[in-house]
């Protein structure tokens, strides 16, 4: 199929922000299969598309760097999530945030219409991109003109704080994702029609449930991210309390020890001081060494459920498009069982990762409370050495130590607080892995319920 006569046209072509729609490629990105929305917003009838490369719908708007991180991305059976500028057959253009995955016999995307914060920014960037493309183009050629651009872009993505694209996209789909909460449902999306397939009607049900625990396991999350930008907030801060303590720890045993006999008692409060903050400088090395490990665990699990709940959304979207006429195609079971089949790889990723992300939590929380422990005798040394030295003139050099200790006390406390709330939140969540592995197996009973007259009919 040809698209040299479509010219771009600066024109949007409305979708609606609720609306989802797939498509399914070969290994080489030939278009297998898309669904109702996919055709419609595209422009062309599926018969065009079914066959014809997925480039059919690339706008020129789009910096080739993009695609080749998408391509490489897939190829390597990872999941990649970027902004993308289509061109539809009448030249209008449309922007989606393509999710793309390996599946069986090639590849499933499913795309949304965008509507995050990070949405502009990624347009901008884009823009940038494209500039440098053109430009290289002319000089160096097209594959080195794509490798600059590629780094100019990662380049900026570091400037507004990505370290890599992975992070960027992550925060991209969670962000889409919980911009997305917030629309109302579709009419039709409330109930079945009566006139649809009893089957249908079943799937329909039991989708909808695991859309809903989805959902509610993709809004629990939020105490990780709050906890993973708190961390990430204060990592530079929390390896600063062990040194700062040590240092003020000696300057109260400096104190003492000016003081004579008469400083005896603040002596032993200076020593007393100066060994938990050694044993909670310990604690706070090993905090430090987890704290990456795990804000990239609950990076990677937020990822995944929202990957998940977007393809089971698109899963009871579909399911909604079909009739008993459409469950006479093998095709409409060749994209169905590849929605359930990758739905529930996904789920399961997601869980493991959650169980991963509960054991690091455990081993970082008994870190914690020890942390706690070391805090709280020091503050009870502070309190000590405050009465010690009420009253006292000779003691003033004691009361801005004290008083700093205090604070520093204070602030590793609310640190390890949040780390002992998420590990909680654990318990909660594990309950919601056991509701939704069994209302996974519903839906691929019900799948294959509506499998089974097309494979009865191939096998006579």
């Amino acid at each position: 199929m040809s698209t040299d006569r479509v010219i771009p046209i600066d024109q949007p072509r409305p979708f609606g922000r609720e609306e989802l729609f797939f498509s399914l490629t070969d290994p080489k990105g030939k278009i297998r299969y898309g669904n109702e929305v996919f055709t419609r917003v595209s422009g062309y009838p599926e018969e065009q598309l079914v066959g014809a490369p997925h480039s059919v719908i690339r706008h020129p708007d789009m910096p080739r760097c993009v695609f080749q991180l998408l391509w490489d991305t897939i190829k390597a059976g990872q999941t990649i999530a970027a902004y993308v500028k289509n061109m539809a057959a009448d030249g209008t253009y449309y922007w989606v945030l393509a999710t793309v995955f390996p599946c069986p016999g090639g590849y499933l995307s499913v795309r949304l219409n965008p509507s995050s914060p990070l949405f502009d920014p990624a347009r901008e960037l884009y823009a940038e991109a494209l500039t440098c493309q053109r430009e290289h183009e002319l000089q160096r050629g097209r594959s080195e003109a794509m490798a600059v651009s590629g780094q100019q872009l990662l380049d900026r993505l570091a400037e507004l704080g990505f370290a890599s694209y992975a992070d960027f996209m992550r925060e991209a789909l969670v962000e889409e994702l919980r911009s997305r909460a917030g629309l109302p449902p579709r009419e039709q999306d409330k109930e079945y029609r009566p006139d649809h397939d009893t089957g249908l009607v079943l799937l329909g049900q039991t989708s909808r449930r695991v859309v809903e625990t989805l959902h509610e396991l993709f809004a629990s999350l939020e105490v990780f991210s709050r906890l993973n930008a708190k961390l990430s907030e204060k990592q530079s801060t929390m390896s600063e309390l062990g040194p700062s303590l040590a240092f003020l720890a000696l300057n109260a045993h400096v104190a003492s020890s000016r003081m004579g006999s008469e400083g005896a008692v603040l002596s032993v409060v200076s020593r007393e001081l100066s060994l938990h903050a050694k044993l909670a400088d310990q604690r706070l090395v090993e905090l430090m060494q987890k704290i990456e490990p795990l804000c990239k665990a609950a990076r990677e699990l937020a990822f995944n459920v929202a990957v998940a709940q977007l393809e089971s959304e698109v899963f009871v979207a579909y399911a909604r498009e079909l009739d008993t006429e459409s469950l006479r195609e093998e095709s409409t079971f060749t994209a169905l069982n590849t929605l359930q089949g990758d739905l529930s790889d996904r789920c399961c990723t997601a869980m493991a990762g959650l169980s991963v992300l509960a054991s690091d939590l455990s081993r970082v929380q008994q870190i914690a409370n020890d942390l706690i422990g070391h805090v709280g005798q020091m503050k009870v040394t502070q309190l000590n050495g405050k009465i010690e030295i009420a009253g006292r003139r000779d003691a003033a050099g004691f009361i801005g130590i004290f008083e700093d200790v205090a604070t520093i006390v204070a602030e590793a406390r609310g640190d390890c607080d949040a780390i002992v709330d998420a590990r909680a939140s654990i318990a909660g969540l594990l309950e919601l892995e056991k509701r939704l592995t069994a209302e996974l197996a519903d839906v691929a009973s019900a799948t294959n319920t509506l499998s089974m007259p097309l494979l009865e009919g191939a096998t006579c």
